[in-house]
């Protein structure tokens, strides 16, 4: 009987690592996207709770335990179980999935976009289900979300240089936007005129750039994670409104066809295509596609969590 009760444990713990190391991937793979968060990806496979205290648990109580030899213990507060297995990944979409991804927005720009039009979609509609009732307030913080994310997709790229201190801050900005479903860290690393930087350190092995935005990275999450656990206790109706808001917002950055507008450099309005042509009947198929995909995984994740 043990030996059958250790048998089924096993599996269990097995299983579970292969489903966060999917929805590392998933997270990595929308890391790289300007326009998709990874914070995004881990509300709608449901762990986003968890993600949050995880990382906000990584602490000095934690770093006293390692200090004082109690490996347990550290092994318990770090979470281990679920950091490893989806930082694991996450790190090898970002490792595997960068050329390609890069390879597929500058050659099909308008399908990709669509298909990331369809995520944004769905995930509304899985963070709207997370509001725990809808009034004046949950609704004024929505607003504000969509103010707020829908200024970001006005803001225009820059250009900034080399020195170390940016790419430390640009992790820094990049780690707050990853964890915040609907603000996507990729497109304010373009904003700040270092995506193409970073993405060619990770494509190059560049250990001395990766190591600087890997410390703004570092500190920008563990502090921010605090906060957001905090707001996730006390107020977690008004959160998940601000983030409709947010995410609401977010959707005119990823909409796949634009019309270029005069007078202001990469200024552009959303339009529905003028010709219906064999692409934009692919960008709304992958559209549609990716609705039902994220809908379908994030009721398989809820029967999951049931049924764990």
């Amino acid at each position: 009987m043990e030996s059958d009760s250790d048998g089924k444990w096993f599996e269990q713990m097995r299983a579970r690592a292969v489903g966060l190391f999917t929805r590392g991937v998933a997270m990595g793979t929308a890391d790289v996207i300007p326009g998709v968060s990874g914070g995004t990806m881990a509300l709608i496979t449901g762990i986003y709770d968890e993600l949050v205290g995880t990382v906000a648990g990584i602490d000095r109580h934690l770093l006293a335990a390692l200090l004082r030899g109690r490996f347990t213990e550290v092994l318990e507060r770090a979470n281990v179980g679920f950091l490893v297995p989806l930082l694991a990944g996450i790190f090898t979409a970002i490792v595997t999935l960068a050329k390609g991804i890069t390879w597929l927005l500058e050659t099909h720009p308008i399908p990709v976009w669509g298909a990331l039009s369809g995520l944004i979609v769905a995930s509304l509609l899985v963070v709207t289900r997370q509001v725990d009732s809808w009034n004046l307030r949950t609704g004024l913080m929505t607003l504000l979300g969509l103010v707020v994310g829908y200024t970001v997709t006005l803001l225009v790229p820059v250009q900034t240089g080399v020195e170390w201190y940016k790419f430390t801050g640009a992790g820094l900005v990049a780690s707050v936007a990853m964890i915040l479903p609907g603000i996507s860290g990729s497109f304010l690393l373009v904003v700040m005129g270092k995506y193409q930087q970073v993405l060619a350190a990770v494509n190059e092995r560049d250990l001395f750039i990766i190591v600087l935005f890997g410390t703004g990275f570092a500190t920008g999450i563990l502090g921010f994670s605090r906060v957001l656990r905090w707001l996730l206790a006390h107020a977690h109706g008004l959160t998940m409104a601000f983030l409709v808001g947010l995410m609401a917002g977010s959707i005119r950055k990823v909409w796949p066809f634009r019309r270029e507008l005069d007078g202001s450099e990469g200024a552009f309005e959303c339009v529905l295509p003028e010709i219906w042509d064999g692409t934009a009947i692919l960008t709304f198929v992958l559209l549609v596609a990716a609705v039902v995909l994220v809908l379908g995984i994030e009721r398989v994740a809820r029967q999951t969590t049931r049924s764990g």
